[in-house]
């Protein structure tokens, strides 16, 4: 009896849409006919380079280069008293609450084919896409030397609809999901409902309440930080890095330095905020000094601009954080 022949495996499809065409698959039907199709790695790349899309992406505009080395600091305001925050996380909450009632799939990831009216064609890639995202945060606590399985309680700061929720409720006994706004905790909570996923706890963030429920071991938070004015992100950070016990990792993304960006408190207040999505920088020594001001090792970090969604003008950076034993 002859062995059956080899598949790509599910991570080797996902991986390659990302590598060459810059996008997730359209569906869990597309990758398992590309794992029966090819039967390595080398013949599914040669046939993703013969497709049409592949072609046209490469006679687009040739990629920018990343910021210089020599870019200047920015004027950024990163402290607030306690009445302050709770006015810039008001601006914030209210934004999410109403782009979670008109689009809140398209808030998450803002392609055209999770707006409402096309999320049910998409609906599957939208969450797969949740699982690319843990294998991310596993590949970030392996470079630690740290596996998901030694961690107990994940608290998901910004979990939306539970896109990626789904995935982290897979490798972690207990997930906290937190969220500003309602809408998007009332869709986690049916998707999770509908998975039969019961070990989740979703809970709403408030201006009172920056970072409800109970200390972690692990603390995730990616696309999420950076559409908070600088003084909610150091003050999220803070409680994040005061909640997590000794020996646990706090693993997130944020926006370290935007071009022509600059963030004084009373400007912001005297404009319009809360009225469209922000996107925020902090700058990185500021995160580096709080975080060993609460006893965190910096572990690993990587530049991800691709997350600002104009890669050429500004830094993103992911951290992993360890709490002293």
């Amino acid at each position: 009896m002859s062995e059956p022949e080899p598949m790509l495996s599910r991570e080797e499809v996902v991986l390659g849409y990302r590598l060459m065409l810059g996008r997730l698959p359209e569906s869990e039907e597309v990758i398992e006919a590309h794992r029966r199709a090819h039967a390595s790695p080398e013949a599914f790349g040669l046939a993703v380079r013969a497709s049409e899309e592949f072609r046209q992406r490469l006679s687009g505009p040739l990629p920018q280069p990343p910021p210089p080395l020599d870019i200047a600091p920015q004027e950024i305001e990163t402290r607030a008293d306690a009445a302050t925050l709770e006015r810039l996380l008001a601006h914030v909450a209210r934004y999410w609450s109403a782009v979670g009632e008109a689009a809140p799939h398209w808030s998450v990831l803002t392609e055209e084919r999770f707006l409402p009216e096309r999320f049910a064609e998409h609906r599957e890639a939208f969450f797969a896409s949740g699982e690319w995202d843990a294998q991310v945060l596993d590949a970030v606590l392996a470079r630690a030397g740290r596996r998901h399985a030694e961690f107990e309680h994940c608290v998901e700061y910004g979990c939306g609809v539970g896109r990626a929720t789904v995935a982290l409720a897979r490798r972690f006994p207990r997930v906290s999901g937190l969220d500003v706004s309602r809408p998007h905790l009332d869709l986690a909570a049916a998707e999770l409902a509908g998975r039969g996923i019961a070990h989740v706890r979703l809970l709403q963030v408030t201006p009172e309440a920056l970072m409800p429920g109970e200390p972690c071991d692990l603390w995730y938070s990616r696309i999420v930080l950076q559409h908070n004015p600088p003084p909610v992100i150091m003050a999220i950070l803070t409680r994040a890095f005061l909640r997590l016990r000794p020996g646990g990792m706090a693993v997130f993304q944020t926006p370290t330095w935007i071009e022509g960006y600059r963030f004084r408190i009373a400007d912001y207040l005297a404009g319009a905020p809360g009225e469209e999505m922000e996107m925020h920088a902090v700058p990185q020594a500021e995160i580096l000094d709080l975080a060993a001001a609460h006893g965190l090792v910096l572990r690993d970090v990587r530049e991800d601009n691709d997350l600002l969604g104009r890669p050429a003008r500004g830094l993103s950076n992911s951290f992993a954080f360890e709490k002293r034993r």
